[in-house]
């Protein structure tokens, strides 16, 4: 199929959006800020949580694409077991319900923090924010499937003109966010955070 040469591309969509969706997500406060910094943050920043979750969504659907095109090369290339290509696929499956889940959040609470007890605020505002294990954990998986599968089947020449070489933004941007979110445990969550709090 001709429309299979674009999936590729799919890669760096997915990256821009990520940052799009970081960025409207804004300064989000940290774990222990107060009840009512947190009720002011989501009353004054509706619209830009509401652009967060769907630009992340959509990313994270970007992002399964492209990794269904970088599995399906492994595979075709693979000999005897499919470990490699099943870890690469299976780490993108949780970072992006990592993902999806951390951008439902944040639509919810800003929906409802008006109207929510404090302590179930404060809960749901922590549980949005270590929501971190679980696409921290996808992408190790994914990059370490990925390069073990290129690294075994000699793909490396074809995937950096494809699938790979379109994507080098994504492990740059992962890499990123795992800095960012090992300099302050106050605030682990890379995407749902934007810019750190001053």
């Amino acid at each position: 199929m001709e429309g299979r040469r674009y999936v590729p591309l799919s890669g760096v969509a997915a990256v821009i959006l990520f940052v799009a969706g970081e960025g409207a997500a804004g300064n989000t406060p940290k774990l222990d800020a107060s009840i009512s910094s947190l009720v002011s943050f989501y009353s004054t920043h509706d619209d830009g949580q509401v652009a967060s979750g769907v630009l992340l969504s959509l990313g994270a659907l970007f992002f399964l694409i492209f990794s269904a095109a970088v599995v399906d090369a492994l595979r075709r290339a693979e000999v005897g077991s499919h470990l490699v290509s099943t870890l690469c696929f299976s780490g993108a499956v949780v970072f992006v319900v990592g993902l999806t889940i951390a951008a439902g959040l944040a639509v919810f609470i800003d929906d409802t923090a008006d109207h929510l007890d404090p302590a179930a605020l404060q809960a749901l505002h922590v549980a949005s924010l270590t929501v971190v294990f679980s696409w921290s954990i996808g992408t190790g998986a994914f990059l370490l499937g990925a390069g073990a599968g290129t690294l075994q089947t000699g793909l490396l020449p074809t995937l950096r003109g494809s699938a790979s070489g379109r994507s080098a933004a994504f492990p740059a941007l992962s890499g990123s966010l795992r800095r960012r979110a090992c300099t302050d445990r106050g605030n682990p969550s890379g995407f749902r955070i934007g810019r750190r709090a001053g």
